[in-house]
Order: structure tokens, then C-alpha cells, then sequence
């Protein structure tokens, strides 16, 4: 409603553009408490009466280039040149109402300029706040484009994740689909229906073992696999779905049939009871699965869902987090400017006077001194140990000359190693 007001008095005024503006993209900034009521005096004061026109405006060009233009302390003299009187008496009363006329326009020309003194005010107010909510509107604008894109790759996820699951669901029903065609069809043969007359001159006597041997271990595997374990509880359950027989139920046995094709039958029965257990304990597991998944989805959905209504949250958490990042830095900030103007040039004098009175270069004259009388009293020992090989060998000497060996070789046991060999021979 607001942005259509601002359109109609665009067009109004002449504005070319006003037909292909938009009245609802100009909505958002009455949104704002702020420049709401500057935007409602603009649309119900701004008129084309107090507007300059084109002529006006080349007009006024006009005078500004010949100077002809009287603004502020010109324009208040020319006012004042004016006679007051005039030099007949019939027309004084004419000129007295002039004269008030004039002061009138006076008040009036300095109450406008108070008020355009104010209005430059407002406008740069209204300028400082126009770049606030701009830097803001970008901000929301970025949150959304943030929270858009985090939406559309949570919708991609989920959509891979159905896609996944149809798959899945379509390969579950295929295999399902084989399975009953399967026991229909072996049904349908241990049914005899289509018994037929088969001639042949082959011995099928080895195939006949081989496929014994194969039912044996066939039904040896399917009776591991059910009997145990939590495959158990489907074999029963199939079981019980065959209760109209009973495998060891001897009254059950036809009477025109023999015990040999009996027993043919009730083998035939358990391997039928094996397969229909099996294809049920698959039905189980593909149930399970599809629950798994729903599951996997629904929590997908909700916490989707939360991550939206947390968006909000994180962007106001944001703001109160930079304002105090921004105080702690000012604080930083004023720290700094302390220790560089007072605490580093105190340490600096401080130093300085330490230099002057020469502390530190006689600690440092103290340590040549000890290093040079150290290195002196090593160079010694080499000339001793000399002076001592040249004394006449004695008995009496011998501890001397091993104390001074010692000595020797804590010295420099690597330079000087022929001294102490020939000291000890």
C-alpha cells in the first residue's frame, strides 16, 4: 500500500521510470519504525505545486550566471533599501501595509531558513540511518541466501535418500515377485496335476543319487539355519501355518499308499516347509530394513526442521557476538596504546641508566676474565707434565707424575695422548 503511494507520487512529478517500478518492492523500508513517518510526509507533502519545473529550474540557472540571484545578506539589504514611505499622503496607509508586508516576508524568509537549517539536519540523519538499514538489509539478505542454500542441500540429501529407497524397494518387490512365482510353479509340479508319460533309454539311476545327495545336505543347511538362532521363531511360524499335517504323525499316513512313498512325501513336505520358511525370513528382514529407513528419514526430517528454527537463533547470537568482539578489541586497542606510551619507555630508560653505570658490561668483562684465567691454567699442564718427563726418574716421583697424567688427560685426552703413553712406559 505504502510502496504504491511512492509510485503514484513518482509518476505525479514526472518521473519517466514510474510506470515499470514495482509498488511491492518498495515496501520493505515502511517495514522500519525509523523511516516510516519521514516516507509518509514525503508521499503526503511532496506535491508538483512546490516542485520546480524545468522552466523554473532553467530560470533560476539563468540568474545564477548574470548574478542577478540575491540570497542570504543581499537578499535581507535589499529588503532593508526599501522606502517605508511613500511621498503623498493618500497612499501612506498603502505604504505602511506594505511595510508590514516586508517584515512579514523577513520573519517568514528567516523562519524558512531555521527550517531548512533543520530539514539539512534531518536529511543527514535520515542519510546515517538510510546506510544503517541498507547495511543491515544486505545482512539479512545474506542470512537467507545462507539459509536457502543450507535448505536446498538438505532437500537434495533427502531427495538422494528416497530416490535410494525407491531403488531399493523396486528391487525388493522384483525379488519378491520371483520368490512367489518360484513356489507357485513348484506347487504347481509337486501338485501331479501334469503328470505326464516320459520315455527313455538312458540309466537316470546316478541322477536320481546325485539329486538325493544333493536334498540331503539341502535339508541338513535349512534345519542349521532354522533351528538355531532368531531364524527359529519364522520356522515355527511357518510351521504352524502348515498345521493341517504332521510330519511324525504315523495315523496320518494314507492306507493304499506305501511306507516307501510316505516317507518321499513327509522329506518333500520339509524341504517345502524350509524353502516357504526361508522366503518369509527374507520377507522379515526386507520389513525391518524398510522400517530402518523410514526411521533414518523421519529423523532427517526433524532435525532439518530444527536446524531451520535454529537459523534465527545463530543470527542474532552472531550479532551479540561481534558487538562483543568490537569491545574487547577497543579494549585491547587502549592496552596497547598504554604500553607503547608508557610502559616500553620506561623499560628503555631503564635500560639506559643500566648501561651507564657499566652493570651489565662488567658482568659481561667478569666472564672474559674467568673464560681467559681458565684456558691459562689449562695451557699449564702440558708444559708441567714436559718439565717433570725431563726430571730424573725417581721412585718418589711416581705418584706425581700419576696425578699429573690424570690431570692430563681430563685436559685433552685426544691432542695430547703421547705424553701420557710415554709417561706411563
Amino acid at each position: 500500500m505504502s510502496g504504491g503511494r511512492l509510485c503514484r507520487l513518482l509518476g505525479e512529478l514526472g518521473y519517466r521510470g514510474a510506470e515499470s517500478l514495482d509498488p511491492d518492492s518498495f515496501e520493505w523500508p515502511f517495514q522500519y519504525d525509523d523511516a516510516r513517518p519521514i516516507l509518509e510526509w514525503i508521499c503526503s507533502s511532496l506535491r508538483p505545486s512546490n516542485v520546480l519545473s524545468l522552466a523554473e529550474l532553467s530560470q533560476y540557472e539563468q540568474f545564477l550566471q548574470e548574478g542577478k540571484l540575491l540570497e542570504g545578506g543581499d537578499l535581507d539589504s535589499a529588503y532593508d533599501s526599501i522606502s517605508a514611505f511613500s511621498s503623498s499622503r493618500d497612499n501612506q496607509e498603502a505604504v505602511f501595509g506594505a511595510e508590514e508586508s516586508l517584515k512579514d516576508i523577513r520573519d517568514a524568509t528567516l523562519a524558512y531558513k531555521t527550517e531548512a537549517l533543520e530539514l539539512q539536519s534531518q536529511l543527514s540523519h535520515l542519510q546515517s540511518q538510510f546506510k544503517m538499514l541498507t547495511g543491515q538489509a544486505s545482512t539479512l539478505v545474506q542470512g537467507r541466501r545462507a539459509r536457502v542454500a543450507a535448505t536446498s542441500a538438505v532437500n537434495g540429501h533427502l531427495t538422494t535418500i528416497d530416490d535410494s529407497l525407491s531403488a531399493r524397494n523396486l528391487r525388493m518387490n522384483e525379488v519378491l515377485e520371483r520368490i512367489a512365482s518360484a513356489a507357485e510353479e513348484l506347487a504347481n509340479y509337486h501338485s501331479g496335476d501334469e503328470d505326464g508319460i516320459y520315455l527313455a533309454y538312458s540309466d537316470f539311476n546316478p541322477y536320481l543319487l546325485g539329486d538325493s545327495s544333493y536334498m540331503r545336505e539341502i535339508n541338513q543347511w535349512f534345519s542349521k539355519q532354522l533351528d538355531t538362532g532368531p531364524f527359529r521363531l519364522v520356522a515355527e511360524e511357518g510351521k504352524s501355518k502348515c498345521s493341517w499335517v504332521s510330519l511324525d504323525d504315523v495315523s496320518n499316513v494314507i492306507v493304499r499308499d506305501i511306507e516307501i512313498s510316505h516317507q518321499q512325501r513327509v522329506s518333500e513336505l520339509q524341504r517345502l516347509r524350509s524353502i516357504f520358511g526361508t522366503s518369509e525370513r527374507q520377507w522379515v528382514e526386507a520389513q525391518v530394513e524398510n522400517a530402518k529407513q523410514q526411521a533414518i528419514l523421519v529423523a532427517l526430517k526433524s532435525q532439518v526442521a530444527s536446524d531451520e528454527a535454529h537459523i534465527h537463533l545463530d543470527l542474532h547470537s552472531l550479532r551479540r557476538k561481534h558487538s562483543e568482539l568490537v569491545t574487547e578489541l577497543s579494549s585491547l586497542h587502549h592496552k596497547e596504546e598504554k604500553l607503547l606510551s608508557e610502559a616500553i619507555p620506561e623499560l628503555c630508560w631503564e635500560l639506559a641508566q643500566l648501561q651507564d653505570t657499566y652493570i651489565l658490561q662488567g658482568d659481561y668483562d667478569l666472564k672474559v676474565m674467568r673464560q681467559e684465567h681458565y684456558i691459562t691454567r689449562q695451557k699449564l699442564v702440558p708444559f708441567l707434565a714436559i718439565f717433570l718427563i725431563e726430571l730424573t726418574w725417581t721412585p718418589t716421583i711416581l705418584p706425581l707424575l700419576v696425578f699429573t697424567a690424570l690431570l692430563f688427560i681430563m685436559y685433552d685426552k685426544t691432542s695430547h695422548y703421547y705424553y701420557y703413553y710415554y709417561l706411563l712406559r
